[in-house]
């Protein structure tokens, strides 16, 4: 994303968790790409993957936060993250 570029607003995102998820990957040096619309929820997508560290902090602070893993395919990249109420990253 260039300098002249906003972030993605979180406004329409509707979960506590995963806002917080977001904004802590923010505060860590991470960067918020897009919100994008996928079958299952509105995702927010992230430069890097989270974090070990804040991996584990989410477990602690949101311990029934629902987990995904997808591996690779030939389309697309593996990718993981956290869903909840129609809302992810």
């Amino acid at each position: 994303m260039s300098a002249d570029e906003a972030a993605p607003s979180l406004d329409t995102v509707r979960s506590d968790a995963i806002r917080w998820v977001v904004e802590a990957a923010i505060a860590d040096g991470n960067e918020l790409t897009v919100l994008a619309d996928w079958t299952l929820a509105r995702v927010a997508h992230m430069r890097s993957g989270l974090t070990p560290g804040l991996r584990r902090r989410i477990a602690d602070r949101y311990p029934n936060l629902e987990f995904f893993a997808e591996p690779d395919t030939p389309h697309m990249a593996a990718h993981e993250g956290y869903i909840e109420n129609g809302f992810g990253v």
